[in-house]
């Protein structure tokens, strides 16, 4: 099998990194516009020779990638090359895979910005300061890319509501890499909670660092530290019996999947996301809708961390088996073969 990617130029993508790896780790042969995310250098391919095989590759993948804003003239980034999508002219094996957040962009569809009460040093997008207080506004406009729907004849979305599926829209959420399954080790469980976030001005983020400060206060082991590189914040993960996750621009975030793939008992923000073999909460991760929950919940499961290791055990197998890369496009084309 041949598969013709449209890929983002260098700019990295946490969904597009893990539908790259599952499609080598598929046996699949790749052809790609661009480098980056994983791409290897021999499969970039020049426009016209791209254009030639993708004429004839099995299927034509596009893979979302955060282009520039003319609001922000600072920005960098270079388009994704959808244009090549008119000269392939293969609808009928196309699928766009729709990793964006807060819009079908990337980027808020309010760049103005306000002072971010949580943080008072920093200030945030409108959009950012709504969704805080409204969650639907999570869903910015445009939510789809009404342009490459009619390109196309499969369409994935990684922040895929259930209103979504009645304009034909298939769930697909992100995936563990590889690289987040650590190699096993004889760390002990020594650090009750991990709460490392990069931020704090989205989802629950604020409230339940506090709520962890507070335990710390306590006399509880929390590591409360945004600033880990990769590797020791994989380290911190398997160390702990409870790892945080809360919303991030969209309604689901990747340190969800680091969290599981590490054996810690991972606490995330319930979600209203659709995703193929979502874990069970209690039994795979454990759910919180409110800092009241949450910390009702944290309380209950540092009284019984037995339970924590069970759970990070089951989520670690559950991840292994249905949310790498190879599951994310054996899934992908599962729905495809269907119904071709």
């Amino acid at each position: 099998m041949k598969i013709a990617a449209i890929t983002p130029n260098r700019k990295h993508d946490a969904l597009a990194a893990v539908i790259i790896e599952g499609i080598y780790d598929c046996g699949i042969d790749l052809i790609a516009s661009d480098p980056g995310n994983g791409v290897k250098e021999e499969d970039v391919k020049n426009e016209d020779e791209f254009v030639r095989i993708a004429k004839d590759a099995d299927y034509v993948w596009v893979l979302w990638g955060k282009g520039p804003d003319k609001r922000r003239p600072q920005d960098r980034y270079s388009h994704p090359r959808y244009h090549l999508l008119d000269k392939i002219n293969r609808p009928e094996v196309t699928s766009y895979i729709d990793g964006s957040e807060w819009t079908s962009t990337g980027h808020p569809d309010d760049y103005s910005f306000v002072q971010n009460p949580w943080d008072p040093a920093r200030r945030i997008t409108k959009q950012a300061y709504e969704a805080k207080i409204d969650s639907s506004r999570y869903r910015g406009t445009p939510w789809v890319n009404t342009d490459i729907i009619e390109k196309c004849r499969w369409y994935f979305k990684r922040e895929c509501y259930p209103e979504d599926t009645l304009l034909g829209i298939i769930p697909l959420n992100f995936g563990a890499e590889k690289r987040f399954f650590r190699e096993e080790t004889s760390n002990k469980k020594d650090i009750d909670i991990l709460c490392s976030f990069g931020q704090t001005y989205t989802g629950l983020r604020d409230e339940i660092q506090k709520s962890c400060e507070k335990l710390k206060d306590e006399g509880y082991n929390v590591v409360i530290n945004g600033r880990l590189n990769h590797q020791d914040y994989l380290a911190h993960m398997s160390r702990s019996h409870i790892s945080i996750d809360a919303w991030g621009g969209g309604n689901n975030c990747m340190r969800m999947w680091e969290v599981m793939a590490n054996k810690a008992c991972c606490f995330t923000q319930r979600m209203d996301v659709l995703f193929p073999n979502k874990p069970t909460d209690g039994y795979h991760y454990v759910e919180y809708s409110t800092a009241e929950e949450f910390e009702k919940k944290i309380r209950y499961y540092l009284k019984h961390k037995d339970l924590c290791l069970q759970i990070g055990e089951r989520a670690h197998e559950l991840v292994k088996s249905f949310h790498t890369g190879k599951s994310r496009v054996e899934y992908m084309l599962d729905i495809i073969k269907g119904t071709k």
